[in-house]
């Protein structure tokens, strides 16, 4: 498969950008409700597209990552999974993470942790064994 979709922990591989996407938005809806309409970034070095719900003209919501197909080859270690985290301040998106996994005893192992600043915010990725 040529695409694949993360959200909320799950992941899933489709052969096509338009499925992909229409199943990141559909997640986002089953997750949230209502959405008015939708944020979607690209990034081009990753090929990744990160969809968010907007309602009321905000942004909403956890994002969906709908990450394609790469230049050469890479490696995707399968037993880890990411779940992404955007706060207004870093510490925002550190509390979602604690919070998160504090509900989530059965995760034991952390892969990875990766910062990055966005124009959504301050994005956390945590990578872990499920």
């Amino acid at each position: 498969m040529a695409y694949r979709v993360e959200y909320g922990g799950e992941l899933i591989e489709f052969a096509a950008l338009d499925a992909a996407l229409d199943c990141a938005r559909n997640a986002i809806v089953n997750d949230l409700g209502r959405i008015d309409g939708w944020s979607v970034e690209h990034d081009e070095e990753l090929n990744d597209w990160y969809v968010r719900g907007v309602r009321n003209g905000r942004r909403i919501g956890p994002t969906a990552i709908v990450s394609g197909p790469r230049a050469r080859q890479t490696v995707f270690e399968e037993w880890e999974r990411r779940v992404v985290f955007i706060g207004e301040t870093p510490a925002d998106a550190f509390a979602m993470a604690a919070a998160w996994l504090e509900k989530r005893p059965d995760i034991t192992t952390l892969g990875d942790v990766g910062w990055h600043h966005t124009a959504d915010g301050h994005q956390l990725r945590v990578y872990f064994q499920p």
